[in-house]
């Protein structure tokens, strides 16, 4: 299962798609889940792997959600004894399920990565390519097309005299959040002239950035790679501001409906509930066995 979750957790950070790697760091029994246990919490809300049963993972869900959002890993602990008190980035749950011991989890949002798209095979190509990856971006190259590029994604000419128009083309109409041409002022006036020509609209072609870069005084390749690649951080650091200036939303576990066990007060997953009641045509709903048959024999005193 550990291999299972970690492998299904590299192919979607290749994919680029959101979620959050949960790591049991420490536990006490009786506890299931040993250090080292993993699971992914998916953007619906629901689970793959093992982290800890029914009292746990409302609990997991409810603080992934909030790393997501936040963009930020945390620590769950959640023990009857409250150990944890005044840390930074902790948050501490109460064991009050009568299957008792404490859980340490880690969580941490994987959030989609930017993508640079390179054109080109030239030196500046295949070192704008590894600082990419240094800096964490998914790096693909223009085989894999612009079609899909949007705001999330950086692209670079670096063809240097390979297939140049081509190049421009396809990228003019992408939705990239950055285009970039290391070509100089001249080579770029006359290719975008002819690109005008061949019907290119003007609008397409003021969105590329030539000679693409930060003005640091490069002159040799490495330079001129580092200098672009400054660029695109710059933008990258940027277009992320704007976006939190704009609240705009970055991908979050759907809310699942939650309710409190009124016997042990742990959290209980509505949707995936085992163990539920009515009383006075009012719903309620267990972490476990026990809780219900409690609650059935005297539901008067626990409903509230």
């Amino acid at each position: 299962m550990r291999t299972d979750v970690l492998e299904q957790a590299v192919e979607l950070r290749a994919r680029g798609e959101p979620f959050v790697l949960a790591t049991v760091v420490a536990y006490r029994r009786p506890q299931s889940a040993k250090p080292g246990s993993h699971a992914i919490v998916f953007p619906d809300g629901s689970i793959h792997g093992w982290v800890g049963g029914g009292c746990v993972q409302p609990i997991v869900i409810r603080e992934a959600k909030k790393a997501l959002e936040q963009g930020r890993p945390s620590l769950i602990v959640i023990s009857p004894d409250g150990a944890v008190k005044d840390w930074q980035g902790v948050q501490e749950y109460l064991m009050t399920c009568q299957g008792g011991g404490s859980l340490q989890i880690y969580l941490e949002p994987m959030l989609p990565r930017p993508e640079l798209i390179i054109f080109g095979n030239s030196p500046v190509a295949q070192t704008l390519a590894e600082l990419g990856k240094l800096l964490d971006f998914r790096v693909s190259d223009s085989a894999s097309g612009t079609s899909k590029a949007g705001p999330g994604s950086y692209v670079v000419i670096a063809t240097m005299g390979d297939g140049d128009e081509e190049a421009l083309r396809a990228a003019a109409s992408s939705q990239a959040a950055y285009i970039g041409f290391v070509a100089s002022r001249e080579k770029s006036a006359k290719l975008f002239q002819h690109l005008r020509e061949k019907g290119v609209p003007e609008d397409q072609l003021k969105r590329i950035k030539s000679p693409a870069g930060l003005e640091l005084g490069a002159e040799t390749l490495p330079e001129i790679a580092f200098a672009v690649m400054a660029e695109i951080l710059q933008h990258a650091k940027q277009n992320k501001s704007a976006e939190q200036g704009q609240k705009a939303k970055i991908p979050v576990l759907q809310s699942r409906p939650e309710a409190i066990d009124p016997i042990c007060g742990m959290f209980v997953d509505v949707a995936t509930a085992k163990y539920s009641s009515t009383h006075d045509g009012k719903p309620f709903y267990f972490c476990c066995l026990n809780c219900k048959e409690t609650f059935d024999r005297t539901p008067a005193q626990y409903a509230r």
